[in-house]
């Protein structure tokens, strides 16, 4: 009997350590993301304002080609009216980067590598092309919890050093997590934003993207 009484002590001690981990994985990880998206913001708020390029006459443009930040910097600030959702978006889409915030993908060179970059153009919000930003859903905050939420014409705002834009939800697709054809280039001559995050919640079998479409300059 004492033996039978060890061993469902033990199993009690175990699943309540389980609990423990699963709900610091779930709600405590938050605690770190919120208090890197409070020096973000900060970081943000003093970075000088740039002068755009590329579209300048229609109100669109992206930042100098010296405009070069490294891994885990502030870039721009993503607020999402539908999703409740005001965050500092980071540069890069590593793990250290995701815990943070949300990730804008990154073009390759010294400092991003395969397969978290792109070897195409890489695209800012306000250019021709498509802007991707990856986020948690689950964990660090989820701040893409509710990215299935968005429905055509939703707005997506972004606010930059060179502008501020808004998109319009035009879409959204599930696909394989080692898709590489979120990050081609768009058949028309406009500009766009994929969001994505992992499908469906609590899990990584599949990616969910939804797409959006530049329209103005705020």
């Amino acid at each position: 009997m004492r033996i039978l009484g060890f061993i469902g002590k033990l199993l009690i001690s175990v699943g309540f350590g389980v609990l423990l981990f699963v709900a610091w994985i779930l709600w405590g990880t938050g605690i770190y993301t919120n208090q890197q998206q409070d020096r973000l913001a900060d970081e943000f708020a003093d970075l000088p304002a740039l002068q755009a390029q590329g579209q300048e006459d229609q109100g669109f443009g992206g930042p100098p080609k010296s405009y070069e930040p490294g891994p885990g910097d502030p870039v721009f600030r993503l607020r999402i009216p539908e999703m409740d959702l005001d965050t500092i978006v980071v540069q890069g889409v590593g793990v250290e980067e995701l815990k943070k915030g949300p990730g804008h993908y990154p073009g390759c060179n010294e400092r991003f590598s395969r397969p978290l970059c792109t070897d195409l153009d890489e695209v800012w919000p306000g250019e021709k092309g498509r802007a991707i930003i990856s986020g948690h859903r689950t964990t660090y905050d989820a701040p893409f919890w509710d990215l299935d939420r968005l429905q055509k014409g939703d707005s997506i705002l972004t606010e930059t050093r060179w502008g501020d834009f808004e998109y319009e939800v035009t879409g959204r697709e599930i696909v394989q997590p080692d898709s590489r054809d979120i990050a081609n280039p768009v058949a028309s001559n406009t500009g766009e934003l994929a969001l994505t995050t992992c499908n469906p919640r609590f899990s990584a079998a599949e990616r969910l993207v939804v797409y959006a479409e530049l329209k103005t300059s705020v």
